[in-house]
């Protein structure tokens, strides 16, 4: 099997599983930060709430209506998220940005390289980036 096919299976097995059980959608997580996104080409709407302590972020969650690649994003961020520096928030959605638009996922963290299938399809890059885009946002927004 090619590396590419291997990655395709990976990206759609990541996809249907966080799509069909999402990590803490809808999860109460007494926040410290909050953010309201959305994407009119698609419908997606996704708030991300994060709890910060001494600058790392200790539990994310997520609510809002969207299509399978956005939830499954929204679910990846929740469960690998915490334990990251709030200050790393701008440098690990940089990369991820950077790996959709060149295709080179190198430098990218590890949870996130199931995600980079969705590059085949330009029109679905934003569902992927939609929810770590808000989580920037959040980061701003103090509750």
């Amino acid at each position: 099997m090619s590396e590419n096919a291997k990655l395709a299976d990976l990206y759609r097995e990541v996809i249907l599983r966080h799509a069909a059980s999402p990590c803490n959608h809808g999860a109460s997580i007494d926040a410290t930060h909050h953010a309201c996104g959305n994407n009119p080409l698609c419908g997606d709407e996704v708030e991300i709430f994060l709890r910060v302590e001494d600058g790392m972020i200790v539990a994310s969650a997520f609510d809002g209506e969207s299509c399978a690649i956005c939830m499954a994003s929204a679910s990846v961020l929740c469960h690998h998220l915490p334990g990251h520096a709030l200050a790393d928030l701008d440098s690990i959605i940089a990369v991820f940005e950077q790996a959709l638009a060149s295709g080179d996922s190198s430098e990218l963290k590890a949870f996130l390289v199931p995600l980079t299938g969705v590059q085949r399809y330009p029109s679905r890059v934003g569902c992927a980036l939609l929810p770590w885009q808000t989580a920037l946002a959040a980061k701003r927004l103090v509750v």
